[in-house]
């Protein structure tokens, strides 16, 4: 067998054990997993200040009762080591108030591995006094150790780092407290396998929540990615293809939507510019359509740098003719634009066979209008294709107002 399939079976049979994750994610799930972290140990928290508060007062109570030299000899360690799970706990509670995910720093992370490690050492010594005095079936520790793997969210190192070096304490203090060798060996061997079951829970725990980060990560990317095409579909939609300018489903809408602010607001003026290109068809005919369709793109960039104010809008109509919209503007400031659309087409120079002139010209035709709620915006559209037909029928090359 080949290494690369050696390494490829490797893959597929412990890949799930160990989820990529990549590079630009990593940091933010490690701040996601540790605020989820910081949060359920804040929960452990406050049931460790409870239970081991009231455990001291139970010790204080009933010390004097217990005649027994052992018991008596490792109350002290005992009480001590539950105040340092008090103190530590409300340490923890202190340092580690977080609102959201972002406001993980490098030092919570200290504080996040650091309690564990502390309380499971502390239950780790705690369980060791104990034992020395009489075996039990239950022990704080392993119930530590399992809580732990069970209930965060530890990736494979920082689980080893924490419940190896808690065994190891284990281990020793268990060897050093309990004489009976019997005993203690019982109770190492028993730490070893719920070491390695909490190593392998913590695993599992972990793997799941990390491939469900990606398949959040994953859907919330689709969803940009639709939401991108969509948007781009929307926008498509609203141009021209061939000249790239607004087209006549957006002049549509941007003229009712105007129509209405008008209405709204009560006297204001509302002007249309419609522009047709003279004796298109027949230039279109003689030298073909790709030169037509040239005329078309050069007129529509020409005429849309006359048309400058944000509010404003320069669409196709439809073939050769074209429309401007002007919001809040009066007959006298139409028709100042439209003088201006005459003259850039002029500049232009265009050959035309077929004109009077022998070069490009167009015809405007030009409607204001005050809207209001008793007329439809089509009114507007009448009155400027009225004043385009009088353009046309006088020769074109010029402009007339409806």
């Amino acid at each position: 067998m080949i290494p690369n399939q050696f390494r490829i079976q490797l893959q597929n049979r412990f890949g799930n054990w160990f989820p990529v994750v990549p590079e630009a994610d990593k940091n933010i799930l490690e701040s996601i997993l540790t605020y989820c972290n910081i949060q359920r140990l804040r929960i452990i928290s406050w049931l460790l200040i409870l239970i081991n508060l009231t455990l001291i007062f139970i010790q204080l109570a009933y010390i004097g009762k217990i005649d027994q030299p052992r018991i008596l000899e490792i109350a002290p360690y005992i009480m001590t080591l539950r105040m340092v799970l008090l103190v530590s706990s409300v340490a923890f509670l202190f340092v580690t108030r977080l609102p959201f995910p972002d406001a993980i720093k490098r030092f919570h992370h200290f504080y996040e591995s650091g309690y564990i490690i502390l309380n499971l050492i502390t239950y780790a010594i705690l369980y060791s006094l104990i034992h020395s005095v009489g075996p039990g079936i239950a022990s704080s520790y392993l119930m530590a150790v399992l809580v732990s793997a069970t209930f965060l969210y530890l990736k494979w190192s920082k689980s080893i780092l924490i419940y190896g070096f808690s065994w190891i304490v284990f281990s020793v203090m268990v060897w050093r407290f309990q004489p009976d060798w019997i005993l203690a060996f019982s109770a190492i061997i028993n730490g070893s396998v719920v070491t390695i079951l909490a190593l392998v829970m913590s695993q599992i725990i972990y793997v799941n929540r990390v491939k469900e980060f990606l398949n959040l990560q994953t859907i919330e990317l689709q969803k940009e990615e639709l939401a991108a095409s969509n948007d781009l579909l929307e926008k498509l939609s609203y141009l021209d293809a061939l000249t790239n300018i607004p087209n006549r489903r957006f002049l549509d809408e941007f003229l009712h939507r105007e129509w209405r602010l008008a209405v709204r607001e009560h006297g204001l003026q509302l002007s249309l510019i419609m522009v047709d290109i003279d004796q298109f068809k027949q230039l279109n005919d003689t030298f073909g359509h790709q030169n037509g369709d040239d005329i078309l793109v050069n007129i529509a960039t020409t005429l849309s740098r006359t048309v400058k104010r944000p509010g404003d809008l320069f669409a196709r109509y439809g073939g050769e003719e074209f429309a401007a919209i002007l919001p809040k503007t009066d007959l006298i400031g139409a028709r100042r634009i439209a003088e201006q659309m005459l003259q850039a087409v002029e500049r232009l120079d265009i050959n035309h066979p077929f004109s009077s002139n022998g070069r490009l010209t167009i015809s405007i035709g030009l409607a204001c209008i005050k809207p209001n709620d008793k007329e439809l915006p089509e009114t507007l559209i009448e009155a400027a294709d009225k004043a385009l037909y009088q353009a046309k029928k006088a020769g074109g090359n010029r402009v007339c107002c409806g």
